[in-house]
């Protein structure tokens, strides 16, 4: 292992999860590759129709994801994509940076395609089958029928067991779709029509295979000893099923050996050209052929590692569920992060970093977890377009890091941020808890956003049933309720309230002789004059028309203030609204009681609203009239 990491170079691989098991294969041996050079896989996986749905906007964001710095070059697993539109915008991506794109199992322009030689591939496992062990009775489980893939197998079955005096005719040809029930159901059908046991079933993958193995173990035919079985492509499950299958593979040193060389000395002008490598396979003997005797002590040791396994898997979910159980009604990025980083804690790997998406300024994101080897923080802000990862550099020089995997942290409609994991141990288990990480913390995403969305949403709907559309002041229950949550406040034991009722003088004949646009505008100048009056200690209110109210706390009672404080109310106001041909005045009255011995609001604001209107009585005939302007306007 190169443990003097130094500053690798990112190999930048993109695939989905649609393939966990190939895709955890193909990973295992390009960190295997990686680990005595100097390089670093950065592996960005992704749910394809998710990306898809979401359009261009979700397309650039998973590119954002590449943009790191010290880049080697591109690994697209095309056929696990299986998506013109993201692997041709990768292509892009790399050729303005001028990296190679090797694309594997698709052909591309401008690529290095590396195309798997299935043929050669699977003619191993037959010739294996039919000339080393000498079986010329031989079913053939095929894939789906008229797939080229499946068609080019059974050819090659016939023609070698043609080549070896024997046939393979059409009843010995069943096709199990490539996975397990439409291979149970094929083998149903092949004895239920009399077939008997041949020497040998050779199965166009190894998902067939175990489920042959399986198929046949329920009815107490034992393989190897009284039936051969082989399948082809080589995943773990193959390897880690008792018995293991014989099959073949492709060369993955070979293929990530020469990338490597090939990226060591990439040249700017190779940018654009298109390559052909042919992939060899490698063949696999094993257990269910019979050229390798079950170990005991293997299988027992397999057996152990489930379990283990699975518990950790039990604890893992639960420790999820329960996190997810208190997101539930977070409203805050802040509680998430503390939850997050006591969450993650219990998982050892070296690095974490989870960032959440600025829903203003999508270009920067917001830390919510920053994890490494065990000591965790949160709250940077950065631009992620321009490094999507927050200790770039130290991360690639970690010795302790051997992969790094990316994803996207999305909903149905709208990518919220992404996770990044730096891992050392590496298996299938480790694969699958990152994806259940990302998947988790995006349901917990979604959970704080909506939450904080709805909470939103709720103020802006409280605000609006409790303020005045025209002024932004309170209306009446909103002052209502304010006033009554002050009044509870212990701190407001022994003081004095004080509550005015006011009427602007003169609306109608503004509105009649300006029109309601003035007259909204001079209603808009009184409240922001009684607002600026009143400051952060009192409470102002539009009760709707000309009617306004506002209520002090203090010591003492302002009822001698009321002058003052109407002629400050009617200064400002007229300031506000600046010259005009007619003049802001207002009619008001007040109440005051001591905290300790008061009557009901009903009765205060009765009382209140009864000076008012004696207040309107000594003051009529004298407001200004609206057509002439008023000297006191000077």
């Amino acid at each position: 292992m190169n443990r003097n990491a130094d500053d690798r170079r990112i190999i930048a691989a993109c695939t989905s999860w649609e393939d966990v098991e190939n895709l955890n294969l193909m990973l295992s041996r390009l960190i295997e590759a990686t680990e005595s050079r100097n390089f670093l896989p950065l592996c960005v996986a992704f749910d394809r129709s998710g990306v898809e749905s979401r359009g261009e906007e979700s397309i650039r964001e998973l590119m954002a994801a590449f943009d790191v710095s010290n880049l080697a070059g591109f690994l697209l697993f095309g056929e696990m994509i299986r998506s013109d539109e993201i692997n041709r915008h990768i292509i892009q991506l790399a050729q303005e940076k001028k990296l190679p794109v090797f694309m594997m199992e698709r052909e591309y322009e401008g690529c290095i395609n590396m195309a798997f030689s299935y043929g050669d591939g699977f003619e191993k496992v037959a010739r294996h089958l039919v000339e080393e062990h000498g079986c010329g009775d031989i079913v053939m489980v095929a894939g789906i029928q008229g797939n080229s893939y499946s068609e080019e197998r059974i050819s090659l079955c016939r023609q070698i067991l043609e080549e070896n005096s024997s046939s393979l005719p059409p009843e010995k040809v069943i096709y199990g779709e490539y996975w397990d029930e439409p291979t149970y159901r094929a083998l149903d059908r092949y004895f239920a029509d009399g077939g008997r046991v041949p020497e040998a079933f050779l199965c166009a993958n190894d998902a067939m295979a175990i489920a042959v193995c399986i198929y046949l173990s329920e009815r107490n035919i034992r393989v190897p000893e009284q039936v051969r079985v082989a399948g082809f492509d080589g995943t773990l499950p193959g390897e880690s099923h008792v018995p293991a299958i014989t099959t073949a593979r492709p060369d993955f040193s070979y293929m990530f050996g020469k990338m490597l060389d090939r990226m060591e000395n990439w040249r700017a002008e190779d940018t654009g050209k298109t390559e052909l490598w042919p992939i060899p396979y490698e063949f696999l003997q094993r257990e269910s052929c019979g050229c390798v005797q079950r170990n005991a002590f293997l299988s027992t040791k397999k057996s152990g590692e489930l379990k283990i396994d699975n518990l950790i898997y039990t604890r893992h979910i639960r420790a999820m569920g329960n996190f997810i159980r208190k997101t539930l009604s977070m409203n805050s990025l802040e509680m998430l992060s503390e939850q997050l980083s006591s969450l993650f804690a219990g998982w050892p790997n070296p690095y974490y970093f989870a960032a959440v998406l600025d829903e203003k300024d999508r270009s920067r994101v917001r830390c919510v977890l920053h994890g490494r080897h065990g000591l965790f923080a949160s709250g940077s802000t950065l631009c992620w377009k321009e490094s999507p990862v927050i200790d770039e550099e130290s991360v690639r020089s970690d010795p302790a890091i051997r992969i790094l995997l990316a994803q996207l942290l999305q909903n149905e409609e709208e990518t919220m941020g992404y996770l990044i994991s730096g891992m050392q141990a590496w298996n299938m288990r480790e694969q699958e808890r990152f994806e259940e990480e990302a998947l988790f913390l995006s349901a917990a995403l979604n959970a704080v956003i909506g939450n904080r969305r709805l909470a939103e949403a709720n103020n802006a709907i409280l605000r609006l049933a409790e303020h005045d559309y025209l002024t932004g002041l309170y209306n009446r229950r909103g002052f209502l309720r304010e006033l009554e949550r002050r009044l509870q406040l212990p701190e407001m034991q022994g003081k004095t309230l004080t509550l005015f009722s006011m009427d602007m003088d003169g609306l109608k004949p503004i509105n009649d002789v300006y029109g309601h646009q003035e007259g909204d505008y001079a209603i808009q100048s009184l409240a922001k004059a009684l607002e600026q009056v009143t400051g952060e200690k009192g409470i102002c209110a539009r009760y709707g028309g000309d009617e306004f109210a506002f209520a002090f706390l203090e010591p003492e009672s302002m009822l001698p203030e009321l002058e003052r404080i109407r002629e400050c109310i009617e200064t400002e106001a007229r300031r506000i609204c600046g010259p005009k041909a007619y003049l802001i005045s207002a009619s008001l009255g007040a109440t005051s009681c001591p905290m300790d011995n008061r009557p009901s609001l009903d009765q205060i604001l009765a009382e209140a609203d009864r000076t008012l209107y004696a207040d309107k009585s000594t003051r009529k005939g004298r407001a200004a009239d609206p057509a002439k302007k008023d000297s006191r306007a000077d």
